[in-house]
């Protein structure tokens, strides 16, 4: 905000500080509460006090400048691999209308909240070491093989500010696309939930939408919640190793833009977990059904759709089975 000085008659100079002044207000107002602003296309990390108008032009600008409950602005198309400080209840919110890519053959093409890998990328685009942190609104494609758009990373089993602990993530209605997975859980952290995404284009074989690893837990992904997402043409959707978590609400397609689902939901080495009131497009009397689902110990599945390509629909109870 420009200080406006003088006194009596008001001067153009006067006029247009107020002007601007007012519109950094209308930026803030309406529910968005931006407290830092990332512009990549306008941002420079030198110089910005993290203004809409001096804006940071990445994520790792903010590193002396992130405190807990801050909610960042992000506008544009960044291309960055970003490891985020122990710094807990961040949120990073996307400013375009919608989740989208923001580019035409390559260049950004003005608005857009776009998370692309950099030239020569080698990782994850985000990996989330702090507690609370919350992504909203934004389109993510990461084109580094078998790397992640998003890792949720646990390590150690201590708490912040000793240990990475990602604990109670939540990504909410942002797109993911990418070469091998959208969301990675590294350590089994408890308590994330996903809402409201979409998971597409995970299509060669064994990319998977959301993915737990093996041989790195830490927690047991306690309490996760997988709600109300969707699920197209990925080569996997869903390959977790949950306890008492809710997958429900869910849209999973079978055949979509030319790619096979072979597997749906895999809980295997999780326990304890509700699976309901999902959809899957795939009738129940397709060949393999069995190998495309697999529950955890005393799981509770049920009731989920399925549904053929006419008018049959059916309402199913149980790991599903040919």
């Amino acid at each position: 905000m420009k200080t406006i000085t003088g006194g009596g008659v008001l001067t153009n100079k006067n006029i247009s500080d107020l002007n601007e002044n007012f519109a950094a207000v209308s930026v803030n107002a309406g529910g968005s509460a931006v407290d830092v602003w990332v512009r990549p296309q306008d941002g420079n990390n030198t110089t910005a006090d993290g203004s809409y108008a001096k804006p940071y032009s990445s994520m790792t600008g903010l590193a002396n400048v992130l405190r807990p409950g801050m909610v960042v602005g992000l506008l544009g198309v960044l291309q960055e691999e970003y490891s985020t400080p122990i710094v807990n209840d961040i949120t990073l919110r996307g400013m375009a209308t919608q989740p989208r890519q923001a580019t035409t053959s390559g260049a950004p093409n003005g608005g857009g909240a776009t998370w692309l890998s950099p030239s020569g990328g080698t990782t994850h685009l985000a990996i989330v070491r702090g507690q609370g942190w919350r992504f909203e609104n934004i389109y993510f494609n990461n084109s580094t093989a078998s790397k992640a758009c998003i890792q949720v990373l646990i390590s150690g089993g201590g708490d912040p500010p000793t240990d990475p602990s990602a604990e109670h993530t939540q990504i909410i209605g942002c797109y993911f696309t990418g070469a091998k997975y959208g969301v990675l859980s590294t350590g089994g952290a408890n308590f994330c939930t996903l809402s409201g995404n979409s998971f597409f284009g995970f299509a060669d074989s064994g990319d998977t939408a959301i993915f737990s690893e093996t041989g790195a837990g830490v927690h047991s992904l306690y309490g996760w919640q997988i709600l109300n997402n969707r699920f197209m043409g990925n080569a996997i959707h869903i390959d977790i190793a949950p306890s008492g978590a809710e997958i429900a609400g869910n849209r999973l397609t079978y055949i979509d833009n030319t790619v096979t689902t072979t597997t749906q939901i895999d809980l295997t080495g999780g326990a304890n977990n509700s699976v309901h009131d999902n959809h899957f497009d795939v009738p129940y009397a397709t060949n393999g059904l069995t190998a495309m689902f697999a529950g955890g110990t005393n799981d509770r599945w049920g009731p989920n759709d399925f549904s053929d390509a006419v008018t049959t629909t059916i309402r199913s109870y149980g790991v599903p089975s040919s």
